[in-house]
């Protein structure tokens, strides 16, 4: 395998490594066990918990309710944000609700629009260091006085409320102004947005998803669903102290990890209340009642390989089975870029359009979405008796790629990101939401359309078109959300922050492009990127030159001594070999330094010298500079690439690197 390193003679930098996770053994608490006279209703992780999982893990974060509960909420939760503080009441009735089976899991994720949001969470890991007991009265705090944020600095707020809770408040500041207390909070936001997390509040409930400010009766539903869950796993022989990683492996349907489970999950919504107007197109195929007689209209954005979207399909099919008279369905293509059949779905389904198919190739799509490949989208236009010539060459017209992307761009104009996502005459609602939310939309949106129409005499788009403007005008009393424009997709990192400088290559010697990889060794997402990059090594080995950085992430234990491990084989000019050998035995990570051992003497290093350089200075130093190079060019979660002047995040298909790296290297 071709490799070279980067030598160079930078100044040495004193890294002081602290290790400071706190571990909890499983065999600490199992079930429920004798608390003695301790109050369980607020407590943290760090007195015990027995269960916890490394896909969402507990560890120190604070708990209310009964630590060995066997449903778990973990909620994501920004400081400023409104709807999470409606949130937090109905959280606090739902621990008095299920005193026994409940525990609440907070975690820090404030959102970057809101100033205040980060120091908010500051003060309270603040107050926690110093009280545990503390937390969630300094919660309620901040949220009782989250309209006087703008009137002083939340330091001083924060000692304020400091002092009303008895708290030594210039200890309070000193924690305030930690390095550590920002890590706590960063590494929280880190593994909300490796989950999917994007829009506070979120909530994982055993791992099934929660978005918004619910009502109390819809996280009830959750809970007694997962109650039931817990019952089936232990009658299945899952033990009490594994509960909570089982039940995350089935609702997370964790076979490739958490954060490919969370890509298509609902998109959180922080306003329940936007109000868009999207063009109903010619190409845009609708069911339902005609144009004339529609009363609400329902704008589906979707991705056929979202599993989310097949179940938001059921169920607008039994809307219209109810109400068809009134309601028309449009539907909009919005396929995901990390699912690899997405797109060619989209295109499949217009393709199917053309010889007026389109709903009955919808239907197909999602009942053989386990079976997607692509020889499918012929096979299923065989079964409909589709003129396949006709098929195959409308799939591939450039129209029919233009339709799709005009569909999607139709989608970010409102705001779309994630699927399914509905505008509901022109109201945004995200998610695969129950059939009584839409009935009751409709049933609101009918009758506020019937009397435009009665006024006004409008039919067709031009009542769809006031209808919008009305809900613009008097949806959350009063107040239109601004359209946000559609996003670049280009980065603006700038090219220059990165060099190769110590890091290891592989490719060209002289390259006419570089691939800066920023990767963690204890991601599954940059296990699957290598296998990536060593294909595109093999396509465009002799022109592009791949620079892999370290990007430990903070949650993944094991990822900063993985790193160590493949710096010191470096060392012995075996960099790529310990590079593969991490990826291929990612599953025993847990082994630690026996296993980094094991490996270096399998693939021939001097183990004496390898452990020398892994417990070195210069390679510590060194994991902490490539890390800080990803910072800088704005990386947060791994794999992550620099390709030119263009970025790409995520475990993506080899045709994303081939277009991106054509056009850099035809540019």
């Amino acid at each position: 395998m071709a490799m070279e390193q980067q030598q160079g003679n930078g100044a040495t930098i004193l890294v002081v490594i602290a290790v400071g996770l706190l571990g909890f053994g499983l065999g600490w608490f199992v079930g429920n066990q004798d608390l003695g006279e301790r109050d369980t209703t607020e407590v943290t992780a760090e007195e015990g918990v027995a269960l916890d999982s490394e896909t969402l893990p507990i560890k120190d974060s604070p708990i209310k309710g009964n630590p060995n509960a066997p449903v778990t909420i973990v909620e994501f939760t920004s400081m400023q944000c409104p709807f999470c503080a409606r949130a937090a009441d109905t959280l606090k009735e739902l621990v008095e609700r299920y005193p026994d089976d409940v525990r609440l899991v907070f975690k820090h994720f404030p959102l970057p629009m809101q100033e205040q949001a980060k120091p908010a969470s500051k003060a309270l890991v603040a107050v926690q260091q110093q009280d545990e007991d503390a937390f969630w009265d300094m919660k309620d705090a901040l949220f009782e006085r989250i309209d006087d944020y703008g009137d002083q600095p939340m330091e001083d707020l924060g000692a304020e409320l400091a002092g009303d809770l008895g708290l030594d408040v210039d200890q309070f500041r000193e924690d305030f102004n930690s390095d550590e207390t920002e890590a706590i909070v960063d590494r929280d936001h880190q593994l909300g947005q490796d989950l999917g997390v994007r829009g506070t509040p979120h909530f994982f409930i055993n791992g099934e998803v929660v978005n918004g400010a619910q009502p109390i009766d819809e996280f009830a539903q959750v809970v007694d669903r997962q109650l039931e869950l817990v019952e089936e796993l232990k009658a299945d022989g899952v033990a009490d102290e594994d509960i909570y990683a089982a039940a995350l492996d089935h609702n997370l349907d964790l076979d490739d990890g958490p954060e490919e489970a969370q890509r298509d999950q609902p998109e959180p919504q922080e306003d329940p209340t936007e109000v868009h107007h999207v063009d109903v197109r010619d190409a845009d195929p609708a069911k339902g009642a005609d144009e004339d007689d529609a009363l609400v209209t329902i704008m589906e954005f979707s991705s056929f390989q979202c599993p989310h979207c097949a179940r938001g399909a059921d169920t607008l099919s039994d809307l219209l089975e109810e109400h068809g008279d009134k309601v028309r369905v449009v539907f909009k293509h919005f396929p995901l870029g990390m699912q690899e059949h997405s797109e060619p779905a989209s295109r499949a389904s217009v393709a199917a359009s053309n010889q007026g198919k389109f709903w009955e190739y919808y239907d197909l799509l999602y009942d053989n979405q386990q079976n997607f490949n692509d020889g499918l989208w012929v096979e299923l236009a065989e079964e409909l008796g589709l003129d396949i010539d006709q098929f195959e060459a409308d799939f591939e017209d450039e129209a029919t790629a233009e339709i799709v992307e005009q569909a999607q761009a139709d989608g970010r104009s409102a705001g779309i990101r994630g699927t399914p996502g509905f505008l509901i005459n022109g109201i945004k609602e995200t998610g695969a939401q129950p059939l009584q939310v839409f009935e009751n939309y409709v049933e609101e949106q009918a009758e506020i359309a019937q009397q435009i129409k009665d006024d006004e005499g409008l039919t067709g788009d031009e009542l769809y078109a006031a209808v919008v403007e009305y809900n613009k005008e008097n949806a959350g009393g009063g107040a239109a959300a601004p359209e946000p424009q559609p996003q670049e997709e280009e980065s603006d990192f700038d090219p220059d922050q990165l060099s190769v400088g110590d890091s290891y290559t592989k490719g060209a010697e002289d390259p006419e492009l570089k691939i800066y990889e920023f990767s963690s060794f204890q991601c599954p997402f940059c296990a699957r990127a290598a296998d990536t990059m060593a294909d595109v090594i093999d396509e465009y080995g002799d022109r592009v030159q791949l620079v892999y950085k370290n990007f430990p992430l903070p949650f993944q234990e094991q990822s900063q001594p993985a790193a160590r491990a493949a710096l010191a084989a470096g060392e012995q000019d075996r960099f790529w070999e310990m590079y593969e050998a991490l990826y291929d035995n990612q599953d025993r990570f847990e082994e630690g330094d026996a296993l980094w051992e094991e490996l270096a003497q399998d693939i021939g290093l001097n183990v004496d010298q390898f452990k020398q350089d892994f417990e070195s200075d210069a390679i510590a130093e060194q994991v902490e500079a490539e890390q800080a190079e990803g910072r800088s060019v704005g990386v947060q979660g791994t794999p992550a690439f620099f390709i030119g002047d263009e970025e790409l995040s995520g475990a993506q298909p080899i045709n994303e690197f081939r277009q991106v790296i054509d056009r850099q290297l035809d540019g």
